[in-house]
């Protein structure tokens, strides 16, 4: 059974910035370094999933799943799920392993697999949730299934909806840990896949 860990963050010391701080004041005002490299600032990974955040705002009765981001960090892999409706869905259904991502069904058909390869794959079942907006359309925006070259994850999909369940699902290569969750304002999912 996997287990989850939350994320810590460590700051570099105040001692350090300060250091670090002073002494390219120093270089500035002794005229080596022109002013305007010092204000140049190169977004980290972080900075580039969270600045794309954005409410979305399709017609959606259900949690729609709209849009999927990702970045790859030095411990583990971020799926961001963008998510639009009034409430966040729930997870019913985890499945680490198996031998394949397969669309969601109602269980009187085969379901066809979805064509991600992996070594394993994470499978996430959700009530109250979508992939259609209020008037039958697909909300989901980009192409799924979709390939990835990242440590952990190798491809996600949207599996599908049927009655108020939606699947989402990950291709993965080498697994350690994994943990999922949701935020707010706007609404996502967010699965951090640990290398």
């Amino acid at each position: 059974m996997p287990s989850s860990r939350a994320l810590t963050r460590r700051a570099a010391p105040v001692s350090r910035l300060l250091t670090t701080g002073g002494a390219l004041a120093g270089i500035l005002l002794a005229g080596l370094v022109p002013s305007a490299s010092a204000t140049t600032v190169t977004p980290s990974a972080t900075t580039a999933v969270t600045a794309t955040a954005t409410t979305i705002t399709p017609d959606c009765e259900a949690a729609c799943f709209v849009r999927v981001r990702t970045g790859a960090y030095a411990d583990y892999d971020r799926i961001v799920v963008d998510l639009a409706g009034p409430n966040l869905p729930k997870i019913v259904f985890q499945d680490l392993g198996g031998t394949g991502l397969y669309a969601l069904g109602d269980g009187s058909e085969e379901r066809p697999r979805i064509p991600l390869n992996g070594k394993t794959y994470l499978t996430l079942n959700f009530s109250g949730a979508t992939t259609l907006t209020t008037s039958g359309a697909d909300a989901f925006i980009g192409a799924t299934p979709k390939v990835l070259d990242m440590p952990s994850v190798k491809g996600y999909a949207v599996l599908g909806s049927y009655e108020g369940y939606a699947g989402f699902g990950l291709a993965l290569g080498d697994l350690s840990d994994y943990h999922v969750f949701f935020l707010s304002n706007p609404n996502r999912l967010v699965i951090d896949v640990y290398h």
